[in-house]
């Protein structure tokens, strides 16, 4: 028996060896930047260099083979330059977790000729097939739920079905138990405090916007509160918001009202930290009722971003962003971390009038020397 035991231990050890699939250990503070549209370039490396700890590299989508057989991932960046810029990082001394981004901003929504186990298996090959032992690269930590919707209003990628998020939260589950990182990334819209209503659709308008700008109907209705309600906030490591989603609540506060940008995330960690209701029985398909949205601290990063956003898109200067979080700070309210979308455009001059000069911009520096 113990002969027997030590037989499958040294099995098992090697597996780990080879596989790398131990959970990885998230940092204390998250500084995480997505990379753009199949990006792996050395700007990548430079916003390592610059303080990020987590690279979420853009984009897979859930889908199906040509004749729609089995189900496969389609997209994603040049994997065996991943795999050397992985390398790259370690031998540089740089500790990185490696994400991939499911789904994005005028993305197919996820194929539900599929279950969620389907998924599952099919992750567990990709990531072996895209694995570089010679680079220590055994595929990516995780994934992180950023479908949205679509530019197009007649597009079907402007709603979510009940089966959709059934499967993404099923393979979450399955996900996480294999120790795997999940994370998601709602835009303002789609886990929103100050609304309990709840909707399918991502064709809606906030009302302080409407009289302005009638026509932007791009907005959802908590939608991803449906997840971490029926599928445990546990399944899902954090919970980033984007405070840069086209005609944000937080762009309102911040350009129309002149709200300080740490009052407007001290407003918004405190609505997540202190629970929001979201009433999911409008709907008897949604199989749940009222339900308290609760998101601890630890589990919030906060979204902004770089040089590329102006007009409906939030923009906020160095100078906000460090008085911002001292202000979270002195008022008793933290966070685990920011992100922000994207790396591709660090370094450039910021196009939004909000701007404190016209000179290169690197929100990798500004949140590193932040946190």
């Amino acid at each position: 028996m113990k002969i027997q035991y030590l037989f499958y231990l040294l099995i098992f050890t090697h597996t780990i060896t080879i596989y790398g699939k131990q959970t990885p250990q998230l940092p204390n503070k998250l500084k995480i930047g997505y990379a753009k549209d199949y990006e792996c370039d050395e700007k990548i490396f430079e916003a390592v260099q610059n303080g990020l700890n987590v690279v979420i590299w853009f984009q897979l989508n859930l889908a199906s083979n040509e004749d729609g057989s089995f189900p496969v991932f389609q997209g994603g960046p040049d994997y065996s330059c991943v795999a050397k810029m992985v390398k790259r990082f370690k031998d540089n001394g740089y500790s990185v977790i490696n994400l991939i981004s499911a789904g994005g901003w005028n993305s197919p929504h996820v194929n539900t000729g599929f279950t969620a186990e389907q998924y599952f298996k099919e992750w567990i090959k990709f990531n072996e097939k895209i694995s570089c032992e010679e680079n220590e690269f055994y595929g990516f930590d995780g994934i992180d739920w950023d479908i949205e919707g679509n530019d197009d209003k007649q597009s079907s990628h402007n709603y979510f079905t009940y089966k959709e998020l059934d499967i993404m939260g099923e393979f979450s589950v399955l996900l996480k138990k294999e120790g795997y990182l999940v994370t998601m990334v709602p835009p303002e819209s789609y886990l929103d405090p100050s609304t309990t209503e709840f909707s399918l659709s991502l064709l809606h308008n906030y009302p302080e916007w409407e009289k302005e700008f009638p026509d932007f109907t791009y907005h959802a209705r908590n939608v991803y509160a449906y997840l971490i309600a029926k599928f445990s906030l546990n399944t899902f490591d954090f919970v980033s918001v984007q405070l840069y989603e086209g005609y944000a609540h937080a762009l309102y506060k911040y350009e129309r009202e002149k709200i300080s940008l740490g009052e407007i995330m001290y407003e918004l960690v405190s609505n997540l930290t202190k629970g929001f209701i979201v009433d999911f029985s409008k709907d008897e398909n949604s199989g749940l009722d009222k339900m308290l949205i609760k998101i601890p601290e630890e589990k919030i990063t906060i979204g902004l971003a770089n040089g590329w956003a102006s007009g409906k898109f939030l923009f906020v200067n160095e100078k906000d962003i460090v008085e911002g979080y001292k202000y979270l700070k002195d008022h008793n309210k933290d966070v685990r971390g920011f992100f922000f979308w994207d790396i591709y455009d660090e370094g450039n001059i910021p196009l939004s009038d909000n701007a404190d000069e016209k000179s290169p911009f690197y929100l990798a520096k500004i949140l590193n020397s932040t946190m």
